[in-house]
């Protein structure tokens, strides 16, 4: 992993902002919701950049992640990026909010979970926490009972705030505090990703409902 990225995530109530320069977290912040997601990024954007001594115009890539998550907060998010993609012609790499949270658990199997509606959630599971593993659930809006049943007599470590809404023997929840997706995380999935299949030209948020929309950079 080289260059300098940063991660953008504002899919969660604990949106976030962080730079990596060579794999290497430089900076990273949380921004909760007490207010909203549009007052608070590009002021920590800003922040973290003069912190680190570096210039927009010096990131290798920009990566945000692309939902499951608030439609508000996705909206906000993604044009926050295409706008600051724009303003210091860096390319842009999106991230599904499943694949980040997959990412923060400590072995594989490994399933992401995240709250959708009373007896629903979006999930995924991948065959390890590597960004570039292998899909064996597929990301997708499930009843709490469908997806119960295609995890039964399965083992995976599990992480989300869908946890609430499902119980499973196979499921090895981790620690609570790994149920959001991290913004130097998003930075990371971002740049393997990118070095694997290259930048996006188009990004498409991951709503995993019936209204995607695309948005051009």
């Amino acid at each position: 992993m080289s260059g300098i990225w940063l991660g953008i995530d504002t899919t969660s109530s604990m949106g976030g902002v962080a730079l990596l320069k060579d794999g290497v977290l430089l900076t990273e912040s949380v921004l909760p919701v007490t207010g909203f997601h549009s007052e608070k990024i590009l002021p920590a954007v800003e922040r973290a950049l003069k912190e680190s001594g570096i210039s927009g115009r010096d990131l290798s890539g920009i990566g945000v992640s692309l939902g499951p998550g608030s439609y508000t907060g996705l909206r906000i998010g993604l044009s926050t990026v295409i706008g600051l993609s724009v303003g210091w012609e860096v390319p842009i790499k999106g991230v599904s909010t499943l694949r980040i949270i997959a990412a923060s658990l400590p072995e594989g199997p490994v399933l992401s979970c995240i709250r959708a509606r009373t007896g629903e959630v979006f999930a995924g599971a991948f065959s390890s926490p590597d960004p570039l593993s292998r899909e064996v659930i597929p990301q997708s809006l499930y009843s709490a009972e469908e997806l119960e049943r295609l995890v039964s007599n399965r083992s995976f470590s599990a992480a989300g705030s869908g946890r609430s809404e499902i119980s499973c023997p196979g499921l090895k929840w981790v620690s609570p505090l790994l149920d959001y997706p991290r913004s130097s995380l998003v930075a990371a999935c971002a740049c393997s990703l990118a070095d694997r299949d290259g930048f996006d030209r188009d990004i498409e948020p991951m709503y995993l409902r019936e209204f995607n929309q695309r948005i051009r950079p």
